[in-house]
């Protein structure tokens, strides 16, 4: 299957925008994507992000320029790091993809199941948001799983919460043995300059909302800074179970046109696995983040 159809003209009604599961996200209708957009409907959208942390939009069709043009709509854009992952139309473009061309991946990730992150928690200024259009997808599998961070955090019991306040702990790209290091397919020059860690917060404050989420994660968080490590270990077994509750995620499954965005900073996002010989191909863009505080 594969995104072919173009939207018409979106209404001059507005979006109409619904709540997407009980979880978190909301389901936007009557926006085309690949055209400019009106200040109030922009303005509609960003509220709608920040109430629901992530945005469905389905029934897209985008070319490269056209997905970053929407995206700048959210911010500034990331410039892609990767080997086989730079679009040679723009540098912000990756694809998130098994599609091979004369034997190699043309993008990252190709293939395989990976727990819950938040993209490049890593470093000091992680991505504020990231966005996928979905070109091809499998059959079955390779679903997206969204957690929402705001309700993890604020399930938690009140003696939990006043524990974590104020505590920090390391992200790390390449996290013992579950790094995801082979997948990016970084070269080895660029490596040395990506692959990292940092140690932020583990509850955040949105600066926006101003609410408190749980920022860690089970992919990548490695320990608590300045805690025996079997007790951070339990401590953060216990978070990462709980934060991945069925009643903080919703399950998204992939059709073609597709066009989801979401907020690093409160949403995690993990991938389920896929049937490795079926084309996934999906078009990724990230927007610059500050400081996690």
């Amino acid at each position: 299957m594969s995104a072919t159809q173009r939207l018409p003209s979106s209404s001059s009604a507005g979006p109409e925008i619904h709540p997407l599961s009980p979880a978190l996200g909301a389901r936007v209708q009557g926006v085309d994507a690949s055209r400019p957009l009106p200040a109030a409907t922009l303005k509609r959208l960003l509220e709608a992000w920040h109430a629901h942390g992530v945005l469905y939009l389905p029934n897209q069709s985008l070319d490269e320029l056209e997905q970053v043009r929407f995206g700048e709509n959210f911010g500034e854009l990331a410039t892609t790091q990767g080997e086989y992952a730079i679009s040679k139309g723009h540098p912000a473009i990756m694809y998130i993809t098994n599609e091979k061309q004369d034997g190699q991946y043309i993008g990252a990730l190709p293939d395989g199941e990976m727990f819950f992150h938040s993209d490049m928690c890593y470093v000091e200024k992680p991505s504020m948001a990231t966005m996928l259009y979905a070109m091809s997808i499998p059959k079955t599998g390779g679903n997206t799983l969204f957690a929402n961070m705001y309700k993890a955090f604020d399930a938690l019991p009140a003696a939990t919460r006043q524990h974590l306040a104020g505590l920090k702990a390391v992200n790390s790209y390449e996290p013992g043995t579950s790094a995801p290091t082979a997948a990016m397919r970084l070269s080895s020059s660029q490596a040395s300059d990506q692959v990292r860690s940092y140690a932020q917060p583990v509850v955040c404050t949105h600066p926006v909302t101003g609410r408190k989420a749980l920022y860690v994660n089970r992919l990548m968080t490695e320990y608590i800074v300045g805690m025996p490590r079997e007790e951070s270990d339990a401590l953060l077994e216990s978070l990462f179970d709980h934060q991945e509750q069925p009643e903080f995620i919703y399950e998204h499954t992939w059709t073609p046109g597709d066009l989801l965005i979401w907020d690093n900073r409160c949403m995690l996002h993990a991938r389920g696995d896929f049937d490795a010989s079926e084309l996934r191909k999906l078009r990724r863009i990230t927007v610059k983040g500050e400081r996690i505080s």
